[in-house]
């Protein structure tokens, strides 16, 4: 008996923490909560600002135009060699008369040197440099701009995945519904059977439609859970999360007023990474035109040398410039030139084409609303006239005025015309957060 109760307990125990799991796995998310979900975990949000970090730190490698190079290095030598040799000694000021010997000089002993050096390089001129520097500036902000374009486009996906999940559930609730109904025309049929008031194919008709609407169930609930698995993947959680959505597909006001305003769409950031990238060409070209002038640097050494290790008993400098012009290159410096003009070309039509099909996207977008809008009012007279066709058909066939094919169809029709309504809310809500895409503004 004691060990009944063990089990039993034990039972009990573990039901209740997968209870506590499971409650745990379901989120609750308005769909604010989901938007603010998928700024901080959404994989290619956090990938694009990533590379936002990146293109900064290849702008901040060209302050090298201005900054001074600056190395220290220490060499420990030893050798024989004749000509070396008296460097060495030099370097280390120990040179005598008798080093001139010629004997001396053709076989020297051999000897140790241990120098300490501070190298100085100070760029004063390098035009390329300052325009490749202007366009890994421009550069940076256009990948800035595609980062804010990636993030309001991964917005857009989570306001329609967020309300597909809506529409999965409100499908599910819908069948659901009608699932009942049928249920209840069957549970009639078989009385009326009994009683003789119809005939053993409508009870029939009644059975197979109870096995449509279950089919159509197990289809819809299919899509409830890849829809909520979608959704928690754009958001970077756990895709066995269960995500409830609390926001339902109700009608918001129209809009059409609101987007026959004039935009300025070139503000876009879409638009304006297109131009910094076309920015970035223009300096690359001026860059390469550049080459062709001479280049001004200053440089500057100090060093130690010793016969010890880390040794500082002699030490000297040297300052000085160089001006160096690349005259000609064998035509490399003309390709590169010829090649930022292509570039240049080509980044100039990418962005007229863009910006064209912007504006036809835009207008497309702005017909679609109006069309999504026209077809709410359209669909709920329609669902509206369905239903109460159905509840005239279902009280006339209580009375035994109506068929038992005609209730069945006039259920089925009632059900594809309340889908019908919710889904022209949910095609409404999208053709919506597409325009607030286009034009980068909240229309709601």
């Amino acid at each position: 008996m004691r060990n009944i109760i063990y089990l039993l307990t034990f039972v009990l125990t573990f039901a209740n923490i997968s209870k506590v799991f499971s409650q745990e796995a379901e989120l609750k998310l308005s769909l604010k909560d989901a938007l603010q979900k998928a700024t901080q975990n959404n994989r290619q949000i956090n990938k694009a600002k990533e590379q936002g970090k990146a293109a900064k730190a290849e702008f901040r490698q060209t302050n090298s135009v201005f900054l001074p190079n600056l190395n220290l290095s220490h060499t420990a030598v030893t050798t024989n060699d004749p000509l070396a040799t008296f460097g060495f000694k030099l370097k280390q000021k120990i040179t005598s008369q008798a080093d001139f010997n010629p004997v001396l000089l053709n076989n020297p002993d051999r000897i140790e040197n241990y120098n300490t050096k501070i190298e100085v390089q100070q760029p004063i001129l390098n035009f390329d440099g300052l325009y490749g520097r202007k366009a890994a500036n421009a550069k940076m902000e256009a990948v800035d701009f595609t980062t804010e374009r990636i993030i309001k486009f991964t917005k857009f996906e989570v306001k329609k995945a967020y309300y597909q999940l809506e529409l999965a559930q409100e499908a599910v609730n819908v069948i659901e519904k009608s699932m009942e109904a049928a249920k209840s025309a069957l549970k009639l049929t078989q009385d009326n059977l009994e009683q003789g008031y119809v005939k053993e194919a409508d009870l029939l008709s009644a059975k197979v439609r109870v096995l449509e609407l279950n089919n159509q169930l197990a289809d819809a609930k299919n899509n409830q859970k890849q829809a909520g698995e979608f959704l928690a993947y754009i958001l970077g959680l756990d895709i066995q999360t269960v995500i409830v959505t609390i926001e339902k597909l109700d009608q918001k006001p129209s809009l059409l007023q609101a987007i026959n305003k004039d935009q300025n769409e070139d503000m876009r950031s879409d638009i304006m990474a297109y131009k910094k990238s076309l920015e970035a060409r223009e300096n690359m070209l001026k860059s390469e035109k550049m080459r062709f002038l001479p280049r001004l640097n200053a440089f500057g050494t100090y060093e130690w040398n010793d016969s010890q290790l880390l040794g500082t008993s002699a030490n000297n400098y040297m300052i000085g410039a160089s001006l160096s012009w690349d005259i000609f290159s064998g035509y490399k410096n003309v390709g590169k030139v010829q090649k930022a003009k292509a570039e240049l070309k080509i980044a100039k039509l990418d962005l007229a084409d863009y910006q064209s099909k912007s504006s036809m996207e835009i207008q497309g977008a702005k017909r679609n609303l109006k069309v999504a809008f026209d077809r709410i009012e359209m669909s709920k007279m329609a669902k509206n006239q369905a239903e109460e066709a159905f509840r005239i058909r279902t009280n006339r066939y209580k009375q035994g005025l109506e068929k038992t094919i005609d209730v069945l169809q006039s259920e089925s029709m009632a059900m594809m015309k309340n889908l019908d309504y919710i889904n022209s809310l949910y095609q409404y809500h999208v053709a919506v957060f597409q325009l607030e895409l286009l034009l980068e503004k909240e229309l709601q």
